[in-house]
C-alpha cells in the first residue's frame, strides 16, 4: 500500500475523504454527503426520522443531522455544495426532496472497483480529483450534467481570492478588480459558480485553515493563516463541515495526505 494512511481533498465546491472511519458525534453541515464503505460491508446511519439503519451507501442532504458507525474498514465520503450546479441536480434527481437516500450493494457496484483504487492513489492534480468526483456523482445520476465554461473574469477572481485568503476579501474590491459593478459581479459569480461569493470565500478559508492544520499548525495559527476572525470561528466552521472539532483530528494529522485545489 502507498505511504499515506488517509487522504483529504478540498476544492471550491467539493470535498473528498478516503480514510478509516473517524468517529463523529451527531452533526449536520452545509454540503450534500455521499458515503460508502470501501470494503463492501454495510454500516449504520442515524437520522432523526429513521433512527439507526444499516446500508451499503448513503446520500445525505444539506443540513440534515446524522451520525455514522459500524464501519469495518475504510470509507469514502464525497461532498458537494448544494448551491453548486451539480449539487442542485443531485438534490432534485437523486434525493427528490428527501433528507436521505439509502443504497443497496447492487446499486453501488458500478462504483466500487474504481473507488477502491483510491486507497492507493494520490489525486495530486485537480483534473484527477475532479474526474473522480464526476465519476461518483455522474454514475449515481446516470448521466453527466451540463456545465458551461467558466467566465475569464470569474476565473481571475478565484485566483485573486486564493492568493489573498489570509486577508480581508470584499465584494466591492473583487468587482473593481474585474471592472464590474458590485451588483453585476455578485450576480455573475453566483451564476458561474453556483454558490454565493460569501459561501465560496468561507469554503476557501476552511480549506486553507484545514490544510495549515493538517500540515502541523495549531488551530489558532491555522485560523489566522486562513483569514478567520478568531480561532473559535475556524473551529466552529470546521465542526459544521466535518462533524468534530479540529482537536479531534489532531491525532490523525500525520496520517493524512492533504490537497487543497
Amino acid at each position: 500500500m502507498d505511504s499515506f494512511r488517509a487522504a483529504m481533498y478540498l476544492c471550491p465546491v467539493h470535498m473528498m475523504l478516503v480514510s478509516a472511519h473517524l468517529v463523529a458525534e451527531v452533526h449536520q453541515h452545509t454540503v450534500i454527503q455521499f458515503t460508502c464503505s470501501l470494503d463492501g460491508d454495510p454500516f449504520s446511519v442515524w437520522t432523526e426520522n429513521d433512527g439507526w439503519k444499516e446500508t451499503a451507501a448513503v446520500l445525505i442532504n444539506s443540513n440534515v443531522p446524522h451520525s455514522l458507525k459500524d464501519f469495518k474498514g475504510w470509507q469514502l465520503t464525497a461532498c458537494v455544495m448544494p448551491d453548486a450546479r451539480k449539487g442542485k441536480i443531485v438534490q432534485e434527481e437523486l434525493l427528490n426532496g428527501s433528507a436521505i437516500r439509502y443504497f443497496t450493494t447492487e446499486e453501488i457496484t458500478p462504483l466500487m472497483a474504481e473507488l477502491q483504487e483510491l486507497r492507493q492513489q494520490k489525486l495530486d492534480r485537480y483534473e484527477l480529483f475532479l474526474d473522480r468526483m464526476n465519476f461518483i456523482y455522474n454514475t449515481l445520476l446516470g448521466k453527466p450534467p451540463a456545465e458551461p465554461p467558466l467566465d475569464d473574469r470569474i476565473a481571475a477572481t478565484l485566483n485573486h481570492i486564493r492568493e489573498g485568503i489570509a486577508g480581508s476579501i470584499s465584494a466591492a474590491t473583487l468587482a473593481s478588480f474585474v471592472h464590474l459593478s458590485e451588483h453585476r459581479f455578485l450576480h455573475l459569480f453566483k451564476e458561474q459558480m453556483g454558490v454565493p461569493l460569501r459561501q465560496y470565500v468561507l469554503w476557501q478559508r476552511l480549506a486553507a485553515g484545514t490544510r495549515a492544520f493538517i500540515e502541523g499548525k495549531s488551530s489558532k495559527e491555522a485560523a489566522y493563516e486562513a483569514g478567520f476572525s478568531d480561532p473559535a470561528h475556524f473551529s466552529r466552521t470546521f465542526a459544521q463541515m466535518f462533524g468534530a472539532q479540529p482537536s479531534s483530528y489532531a491525532a490523525f494529522k500525520s496520517q493524512f495526505y492533504m490537497v487543497v485545489f
